[in-house]
Protein backbone atom coordinates (compact mmCIF):
# COMPACT_ATOMS: atom_id res chain seq x y z
CA UNK A 1 0.00 0.00 0.00
CA UNK A 2 1.07 3.54 -0.66
CA UNK A 3 1.62 5.67 2.42
CA UNK A 4 0.60 9.35 2.50
CA UNK A 5 3.33 11.58 1.14
CA UNK A 6 4.42 14.64 3.03
CA UNK A 7 3.94 18.04 1.47
CA UNK A 8 7.21 19.40 2.73
CA UNK A 9 9.76 20.34 0.09
CA UNK A 10 13.27 19.06 0.46
CA UNK A 11 15.63 21.97 0.07
CA UNK A 12 18.34 20.52 -2.13
CA UNK A 13 21.17 22.08 -4.04
CA UNK A 14 20.19 22.96 -7.61
CA UNK A 15 23.86 23.54 -8.38
CA UNK A 16 24.87 19.99 -7.50
CA UNK A 17 21.90 18.57 -9.40
CA UNK A 18 22.70 20.72 -12.43
CA UNK A 19 26.31 19.52 -12.42
CA UNK A 20 25.23 15.89 -12.13
CA UNK A 21 22.66 16.27 -14.92
CA UNK A 22 25.17 18.08 -17.16
CA UNK A 23 27.75 15.33 -16.61
CA UNK A 24 25.15 12.63 -17.30
CA UNK A 25 24.12 14.29 -20.57
CA UNK A 26 27.54 15.42 -21.80
CA UNK A 27 29.82 12.48 -20.92
CA UNK A 28 28.45 10.37 -23.83
CA UNK A 29 29.81 13.03 -26.18
CA UNK A 30 33.34 11.86 -25.31
CA UNK A 31 34.28 9.28 -28.00
CA UNK A 32 35.56 6.57 -25.65
CA UNK A 33 32.53 6.96 -23.36
CA UNK A 34 30.21 6.92 -26.36
CA UNK A 35 31.61 3.49 -27.24
CA UNK A 36 30.80 2.19 -23.75
CA UNK A 37 27.54 3.72 -22.53
CA UNK A 38 24.58 1.44 -23.40
CA UNK A 39 22.00 4.17 -24.13
CA UNK A 40 23.72 7.15 -25.69
CA UNK A 41 20.64 9.40 -25.39
CA UNK A 42 20.77 9.50 -21.59
CA UNK A 43 17.91 12.01 -21.36
CA UNK A 44 15.67 9.21 -22.66
CA UNK A 45 16.19 7.42 -19.34
CA UNK A 46 15.67 10.47 -17.13
CA UNK A 47 12.47 12.01 -18.56
CA UNK A 48 10.17 8.93 -18.27
CA UNK A 49 11.36 8.37 -14.69
CA UNK A 50 10.49 11.98 -13.79
CA UNK A 51 7.14 11.51 -15.53
CA UNK A 52 6.37 8.45 -13.38
CA UNK A 53 7.27 10.39 -10.22
CA UNK A 54 5.08 13.33 -11.33
CA UNK A 55 2.19 10.96 -12.08
CA UNK A 56 2.47 9.38 -8.63
CA UNK A 57 2.77 12.85 -7.09
CA UNK A 58 -0.45 13.91 -8.84
CA UNK A 59 -2.16 10.81 -7.40
CA UNK A 60 -1.08 11.99 -3.93
CA UNK A 61 -2.33 15.54 -4.39
CA UNK A 62 0.32 17.13 -6.58
CA UNK A 63 -0.16 19.35 -9.60
CA UNK A 64 -1.87 17.76 -12.59
CA UNK A 65 -0.12 20.19 -14.95
CA UNK A 66 3.31 19.00 -13.84
CA UNK A 67 2.36 15.37 -14.47
CA UNK A 68 0.86 16.21 -17.87
CA UNK A 69 3.92 18.14 -19.01
CA UNK A 70 6.34 15.39 -18.06
CA UNK A 71 4.15 12.66 -19.53
CA UNK A 72 4.07 14.52 -22.84
CA UNK A 73 7.86 14.95 -22.71
CA UNK A 74 8.27 11.25 -21.94
CA UNK A 75 6.04 10.27 -24.87
CA UNK A 76 8.02 12.55 -27.17
CA UNK A 77 11.34 11.11 -25.95
CA UNK A 78 10.15 7.55 -26.50
CA UNK A 79 9.21 8.41 -30.07
CA UNK A 80 12.84 9.36 -30.74
CA UNK A 81 15.27 6.68 -31.85
CA UNK A 82 18.14 5.38 -29.74
CA UNK A 83 20.61 5.14 -32.60
CA UNK A 84 19.64 4.35 -36.20
CA UNK A 85 15.85 4.11 -36.39
CA UNK A 86 14.37 0.64 -36.77
CA UNK A 87 17.48 -1.30 -35.74
CA UNK A 88 17.15 -4.08 -33.15
CA UNK A 89 19.18 -2.07 -30.65
CA UNK A 90 16.88 0.94 -31.06
CA UNK A 91 13.84 -1.19 -30.19
CA UNK A 92 15.61 -2.88 -27.26
CA UNK A 93 16.82 0.43 -25.82
CA UNK A 94 13.37 2.01 -25.91
CA UNK A 95 11.86 -1.18 -24.52
CA UNK A 96 14.28 -1.05 -21.60
CA UNK A 97 13.35 2.58 -20.89
CA UNK A 98 9.67 1.61 -20.71
CA UNK A 99 10.39 -1.41 -18.51
CA UNK A 100 12.56 0.63 -16.15
CA UNK A 101 10.03 3.46 -15.74
CA UNK A 102 7.12 1.03 -15.23
CA UNK A 103 9.10 -1.03 -12.72
CA UNK A 104 10.13 2.08 -10.80
CA UNK A 105 6.51 3.21 -10.64
CA UNK A 106 5.33 -0.21 -9.46
CA UNK A 107 7.95 -0.37 -6.71
CA UNK A 108 7.15 3.19 -5.61
CA UNK A 109 3.43 2.36 -5.43
CA UNK A 110 4.20 -0.54 -3.14
CA UNK A 111 5.57 1.71 -0.38
CA UNK A 112 6.34 5.42 -0.29
CA UNK A 113 8.56 4.99 2.77
CA UNK A 114 11.17 2.79 1.06
CA UNK A 115 14.54 4.55 0.63
CA UNK A 116 15.44 5.49 -2.93
CA UNK A 117 18.37 3.10 -3.28
CA UNK A 118 16.26 0.10 -2.28
CA UNK A 119 13.44 0.95 -4.68
CA UNK A 120 15.89 1.75 -7.52
CA UNK A 121 17.67 -1.58 -7.09
CA UNK A 122 14.32 -3.39 -6.94
CA UNK A 123 13.12 -1.59 -10.08
CA UNK A 124 16.29 -2.45 -11.99
CA UNK A 125 16.06 -6.07 -10.83
CA UNK A 126 12.41 -6.31 -11.85
CA UNK A 127 13.04 -4.71 -15.25
CA UNK A 128 16.05 -6.99 -15.81
CA UNK A 129 14.02 -10.09 -14.94
CA UNK A 130 11.23 -9.15 -17.35
CA UNK A 131 13.70 -8.14 -20.06
CA UNK A 132 15.66 -11.39 -19.63
CA UNK A 133 12.46 -13.43 -19.95
CA UNK A 134 11.46 -11.56 -23.11
CA UNK A 135 14.94 -12.05 -24.58
CA UNK A 136 14.86 -15.79 -23.87
CA UNK A 137 11.44 -16.12 -25.49
CA UNK A 138 12.42 -14.15 -28.60
CA UNK A 139 14.20 -15.64 -31.66
CA UNK A 140 17.96 -15.71 -31.11
CA UNK A 141 17.68 -15.33 -27.36
CA UNK A 142 20.46 -13.63 -25.39
CA UNK A 143 22.93 -13.91 -28.28
CA UNK A 144 20.70 -11.66 -30.36
CA UNK A 145 20.86 -8.96 -27.69
CA UNK A 146 24.63 -9.27 -27.45
CA UNK A 147 25.11 -9.06 -31.23
CA UNK A 148 22.79 -6.05 -31.48
CA UNK A 149 24.71 -4.30 -28.70
CA UNK A 150 28.05 -5.14 -30.31
CA UNK A 151 26.90 -3.80 -33.69
CA UNK A 152 25.63 -0.54 -32.16
CA UNK A 153 28.77 0.07 -30.10
CA UNK A 154 30.98 -0.78 -33.09
CA UNK A 155 28.98 1.70 -35.21
CA UNK A 156 29.57 4.48 -32.68
CA UNK A 157 33.24 3.57 -32.43
CA UNK A 158 33.53 3.63 -36.23
CA UNK A 159 32.03 7.13 -36.36
CA UNK A 160 34.48 8.33 -33.72
CA UNK A 161 37.41 6.80 -35.62
CA UNK A 162 36.27 8.49 -38.84
CA UNK A 163 36.07 11.84 -37.02
CA UNK A 164 39.55 11.21 -35.63
CA UNK A 165 40.87 10.53 -39.13
CA UNK A 166 39.35 13.76 -40.41
CA UNK A 167 40.90 15.67 -37.52
CA UNK A 168 44.31 14.08 -38.11
CA UNK A 169 44.18 15.06 -41.79
CA UNK A 170 43.28 18.68 -41.09
CA UNK A 171 45.96 21.36 -41.75
CA UNK A 172 45.80 22.50 -38.11
CA UNK A 173 46.56 19.02 -36.79
CA UNK A 174 49.34 18.50 -39.34
CA UNK A 175 50.94 21.75 -38.19
CA UNK A 176 50.71 20.73 -34.54
CA UNK A 177 52.06 17.22 -35.23
CA UNK A 178 55.07 18.69 -37.09
CA UNK A 179 55.92 20.65 -33.96
CA UNK A 180 55.07 17.76 -31.62
CA UNK A 181 55.34 14.28 -33.25
CA UNK A 182 53.93 12.65 -30.11
CA UNK A 183 50.46 13.86 -31.15
CA UNK A 184 50.36 11.23 -33.90
CA UNK A 185 51.12 8.54 -31.31
CA UNK A 186 48.25 9.81 -29.18
CA UNK A 187 45.91 9.58 -32.18
CA UNK A 188 47.07 6.03 -32.92
CA UNK A 189 46.54 4.93 -29.31
CA UNK A 190 43.10 6.54 -29.29
CA UNK A 191 42.13 4.71 -32.45
CA UNK A 192 43.35 1.38 -31.04
CA UNK A 193 41.29 1.93 -27.89
CA UNK A 194 38.20 2.84 -29.88
CA UNK A 195 38.55 -0.37 -31.92
CA UNK A 196 39.00 -2.58 -28.83
CA UNK A 197 36.39 -1.12 -26.48
CA UNK A 198 33.11 -2.21 -28.19
CA UNK A 199 33.77 -5.94 -27.78
CA UNK A 200 34.45 -5.59 -24.04
CA UNK A 201 31.53 -3.19 -23.56
CA UNK A 202 29.12 -5.60 -25.27
CA UNK A 203 30.08 -8.35 -22.81
CA UNK A 204 29.59 -5.97 -19.88
CA UNK A 205 26.31 -4.55 -21.19
CA UNK A 206 24.14 -5.79 -18.24
CA UNK A 207 26.32 -4.11 -15.62
CA UNK A 208 26.80 -0.94 -17.66
CA UNK A 209 23.06 -0.66 -18.34
CA UNK A 210 22.22 -1.23 -14.67
CA UNK A 211 24.69 1.47 -13.56
CA UNK A 212 23.44 3.93 -16.18
CA UNK A 213 19.85 3.23 -15.14
CA UNK A 214 20.68 3.69 -11.46
CA UNK A 215 22.27 7.07 -12.18
CA UNK A 216 19.29 8.12 -14.33
CA UNK A 217 16.79 7.18 -11.61
CA UNK A 218 18.78 9.09 -8.99
CA UNK A 219 18.85 12.23 -11.14
CA UNK A 220 15.14 11.89 -11.96
CA UNK A 221 14.29 11.39 -8.26
CA UNK A 222 16.25 14.47 -7.21
CA UNK A 223 14.82 16.55 -10.07
CA UNK A 224 11.22 15.68 -9.26
CA UNK A 225 11.63 16.52 -5.57
CA UNK A 226 12.97 19.94 -6.49
CA UNK A 227 10.08 20.63 -8.84
CA UNK A 228 7.19 19.40 -6.71
CA UNK A 229 6.28 20.02 -3.04
CA UNK A 230 4.67 16.56 -2.84
CA UNK A 231 7.09 13.79 -2.00
CA UNK A 232 6.61 10.29 -3.29
CA UNK A 233 9.31 8.94 -1.00
CA UNK A 234 12.32 9.94 1.08
CA UNK A 235 14.58 12.45 -0.72
CA UNK A 236 18.17 11.64 -1.63
CA UNK A 237 20.73 12.19 1.11
CA UNK A 238 24.21 13.67 0.64
CA UNK A 239 27.04 11.55 -0.71
CA UNK A 240 28.75 11.44 2.70
CA UNK A 241 25.77 9.47 4.06
CA UNK A 242 25.56 6.98 1.18
CA UNK A 243 25.44 3.39 2.41
CA UNK A 244 23.52 0.20 1.62
CA UNK A 245 22.85 -3.24 3.04
CA UNK A 246 26.13 -4.94 3.89
CA UNK A 247 24.86 -8.21 2.41
CA UNK A 248 25.53 -6.80 -1.07
CA UNK A 249 29.17 -7.70 -0.48
CA UNK A 250 28.13 -11.18 -1.59
CA UNK A 251 27.65 -9.76 -5.08
CA UNK A 252 31.39 -9.07 -5.21
CA UNK A 253 32.17 -12.45 -3.68
CA UNK A 254 30.06 -14.35 -6.22
CA UNK A 255 31.50 -12.29 -9.08
CA UNK A 256 35.07 -13.01 -8.00
CA UNK A 257 34.26 -16.73 -7.64
CA UNK A 258 32.78 -16.95 -11.14
CA UNK A 259 35.79 -15.15 -12.61
CA UNK A 260 38.15 -17.63 -10.97
CA UNK A 261 36.30 -20.72 -12.19
CA UNK A 262 38.41 -22.42 -14.92
CA UNK A 263 37.00 -23.27 -18.36
CA UNK A 264 33.67 -21.53 -17.78
CA UNK A 265 33.47 -18.61 -20.19
CA UNK A 266 29.79 -17.79 -19.60
CA UNK A 267 30.36 -17.82 -15.87
CA UNK A 268 33.38 -15.55 -16.24
CA UNK A 269 31.37 -12.95 -18.19
CA UNK A 270 28.63 -13.05 -15.56
CA UNK A 271 31.27 -12.69 -12.87
CA UNK A 272 32.81 -9.68 -14.60
CA UNK A 273 29.39 -8.03 -14.75
CA UNK A 274 28.84 -8.64 -11.05
CA UNK A 275 32.29 -7.29 -10.22
CA UNK A 276 31.73 -4.16 -12.31
CA UNK A 277 28.29 -3.39 -10.91
CA UNK A 278 28.94 -4.06 -7.24
CA UNK A 279 32.47 -2.68 -7.51
CA UNK A 280 30.98 0.62 -8.72
CA UNK A 281 28.57 0.62 -5.78
CA UNK A 282 31.39 0.09 -3.30
CA UNK A 283 33.49 2.71 -5.05
CA UNK A 284 30.64 5.19 -4.55
CA UNK A 285 30.32 4.13 -0.92
CA UNK A 286 34.05 4.68 -0.51
CA UNK A 287 33.74 8.15 -2.02
CA UNK A 288 31.01 8.79 0.52
CA UNK A 289 33.39 7.82 3.32
CA UNK A 290 35.99 10.18 1.82
CA UNK A 291 33.41 12.97 1.67
CA UNK A 292 32.57 12.32 5.32
CA UNK A 293 36.27 12.36 6.26
CA UNK A 294 36.97 15.56 4.30
CA UNK A 295 34.90 17.88 6.46
CA UNK A 296 38.06 19.78 7.21
CA UNK A 297 38.56 20.40 3.44
CA UNK A 298 42.21 19.30 3.53
CA UNK A 299 41.40 15.73 2.54
CA UNK A 300 39.04 17.05 -0.11
CA UNK A 301 41.93 18.86 -1.81
CA UNK A 302 43.99 15.66 -1.69
CA UNK A 303 41.12 13.67 -3.24
CA UNK A 304 40.71 16.19 -6.07
CA UNK A 305 44.45 16.11 -6.81
CA UNK A 306 44.42 12.30 -6.84
CA UNK A 307 41.40 12.30 -9.19
CA UNK A 308 43.34 14.48 -11.64
CA UNK A 309 46.77 12.85 -11.37
CA UNK A 310 46.14 9.24 -10.32
CA UNK A 311 42.51 8.15 -10.86
CA UNK A 312 43.30 4.39 -10.66
CA UNK A 313 44.86 4.86 -7.22
CA UNK A 314 41.88 6.93 -6.09
CA UNK A 315 39.50 4.27 -7.40
CA UNK A 316 41.33 1.46 -5.62
CA UNK A 317 41.41 3.49 -2.40
CA UNK A 318 37.68 4.29 -2.65
CA UNK A 319 36.76 0.63 -3.23
CA UNK A 320 38.95 -0.36 -0.28
CA UNK A 321 37.26 2.20 1.96
CA UNK A 322 33.83 1.12 0.75
CA UNK A 323 34.55 -2.54 1.49
CA UNK A 324 36.16 -1.66 4.81
CA UNK A 325 33.08 0.33 5.79
CA UNK A 326 31.07 -2.89 5.50
CA UNK A 327 32.77 -4.25 8.61
CA UNK A 328 34.23 -1.20 10.36
CA UNK A 329 31.34 1.24 9.75
CA UNK A 330 33.37 4.32 10.71
CA UNK A 331 30.53 6.82 10.30
CA UNK A 332 28.15 5.00 12.59
CA UNK A 333 30.83 4.44 15.23
CA UNK A 334 31.62 8.14 15.37
CA UNK A 335 27.93 9.07 15.68
CA UNK A 336 27.48 6.51 18.48
CA UNK A 337 30.53 7.84 20.31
Amino acid sequence: MTEPATAERKQGSWRQLALALAAFLLLPLIPIVRSIVPIEQTLMLVVPAVAICALLGWKLGGRAALAAIWLLLAAWMLLQSAGPAGTPYDKMARGWVLLLAASFGAVTLWSAATPFFVRAMAAIGLAAAVGFSIALASPGGIDRVKHAAGDELARRSGESIEALHQLSASPTWVGWSNKSPSLDEVAERSEAQLRAVPEYAANLLPALLALESLAALAIAWALYHRLSPVRVGPPLGPLKEFRFNDQLVWGLAVGATLCLLPSFVEGKIAGLNLLLFFGALYLTRGLGVMAWMSRGRVLLVVVVIMALLAPPILGALAIGLGLGDTWLDWRRKVRTT
